[in-house]
């Protein structure tokens, strides 16, 4: 019998990979780069439209969500679960975080830094309403360390607001602007909408135009989506919306507000997203950009992509509470996340981004995508809606109309054919439904003679 090797090799193998180098010495503790979503759930006013977990901040006990969140974030520090990340940036969302005084606000952000690392630069982001935010707010965020602003307007039209069921108003919309200013956030984004009943091409022309002279650094603009247990789905239901707009109607839409805001200097760097160069969201790179980071959301409803699994919190406040006072994780939904899924986030959430680039992927995975993803990658190219550019693949001028669809397209596993989770507690009140209901009995009536 031949020898298979020339000679034995008798060296004990107590670890690999074996091609340790000194360059790499110095990042082995370095902090993982993360992000942290706060959700603050209460608003002045439900918009018709939401399909968020919120509730009405009158007559809320706001102060006992406060001690939950702030029980729920210490049960991450105690366990050491904040350890070994550094959080570039914070986010919070809802619901209106602007309806919270300045002082409950900036008091969430003094517990976080002083439970986490938190970078001394990192983008620290609120969300407000024109009708909840003031001047004493406005300068308390900025002395609490908040850099970015995000003001929900969606439009500065009068009956576009009207259909919305917005509760403020165009002068409102005016006023948190000049306070944005006044207060020398030199980073602020605004919320458009389109794709309204009723709203015309030249109604958003003039949304565009007043949203580009607020001097905004980055825009938000997203499709209406009618979403069912909502005021705004069952005034349709009823018959007391003007003609929805039609898909073609809608698409045009969508191109005009990429080719006005690109004449203006905004490049659309995500799928419904658009800034000025160096005014990117840091969340948005962080949670969607390919390859994806941790982050780690805090109060009801809110998601994480943090330790290895993706979760979401309890939407109803009950019960997120409840558990956060029993000592337990307000934990309602969880998955371990799969090598083979993390393959697929990169695309799923990554072309979100509109490009992905291919060297990452191989770095992180060793394959290179063509060898994990051939099959769709090459349709999608032959469809149009996605080409390789450079080391990329970013997603073609049809590819964004169907943005979703095409992220979809890298399901892989239990994720075939289930819809996007959505943490949503509907906030009808009888009353509005016995209305709304009495209302679609009527016009029936009317169109049976």
């Amino acid at each position: 019998m031949s020898q298979p090797y020339a000679k034995r090799d008798n060296v004990f193998l107590a670890w690999y990979p074996a091609c340790v180098n000194a360059e790499e010495a110095p990042a082995t503790w370095a902090p993982k780069s993360s992000a942290f979503y706060v959700h603050i759930p209460f608003c002045t006013a439900v918009c018709d439209y939401c399909g968020f977990a919120v509730e009405r901040a009158k007559g809320a006990a706001i102060p006992r969500y406060l001690d939950a969140l702030r029980l729920e974030i210490e049960r991450y520090a105690a366990a050491g679960r904040l350890a070994g990340h550094r959080f570039d940036c914070g986010h919070f969302g809802g619901g209106t975080p602007s309806v919270l005084s300045g002082e409950q606000l900036t008091a969430v952000i003094a517990q976080l830094r002083d439970v986490a690392v938190v970078s001394d630069d990192a983008e620290i982001t609120v969300e407000v309403n024109p009708i909840s935010f003031t001047e004493d707010k406005a300068h308390a965020y900025r002395a609490a360390g908040v850099n970015r602003l995000s003001c929900g307007i969606q439009s500065f039209d009068e009956a576009t607001l009207r259909v919305l069921g917005r509760p403020h108003r165009v002068r409102d919309a005016e006023r948190v602007i000049e306070l944005a200013h006044a207060a020398e956030f030199e980073s602020f984004s605004l919320d458009v909408m389109y794709g309204v009943p009723g709203q015309t091409v030249a109604d958003l022309e003039r949304d565009l135009q007043r949203a580009v002279e607020t001097g905004a650094t980055h825009l938000s603009c997203f499709r209406l989506e009618l979403i069912p247990f909502t005021a705004l789905k069952l005034r349709e239901s009823a018959g007391l919306l003007p003609p929805l707009l039609s898909e073609a109607e809608v698409n045009e839409m969508s191109l005009l507000v990429s080719e006005r805001l690109a004449e203006h200097g905004y490049a659309e760097y995500g799928a419904f997203n658009y800034a000025l160069p160096g005014h990117e969201s840091v969340h948005n790179a962080i949670a969607f950009g390919a390859p994806q980071r941790e982050y780690v959301g805090f109060g009801n409803s809110a998601f994480s992509y943090f330790g290895g699994s993706v979760y979401s919190n309890h939407a109803s406040l009950k019960a997120y509470e409840e558990a956060v006072f029993a000592g337990r994780d307000p934990i309602s939904l969880a998955h371990r996340v799969t090598a083979r899924e993390e393959m697929s986030r990169y695309f799923v959430l990554g072309l979100k981004m509109l490009r992905v680039e291919r060297a990452p992927f191989g770095e992180r995975f060793g394959f290179a995508p063509e060898e994990i993803f051939g099959e769709p990658l090459e349709r999608l190219q032959a469809a149009g809606l996605l080409e390789r550019r450079d080391d990329a693949y970013v997603l073609t001028s049809a590819g964004r109309v169907y943005v979703n669809n095409v992220c979809k397209e890298f399901y892989v596993g239990e994720s075939y054919g289930v819809g996007q989770h959505q943490e949503f507690v509907p906030t009808l009140t009888p009353e509005q439904i016995l209305y709304f209901a009495g209302q679609r009995e009527r016009r029936l009536a009317e169109a049976h003679g």
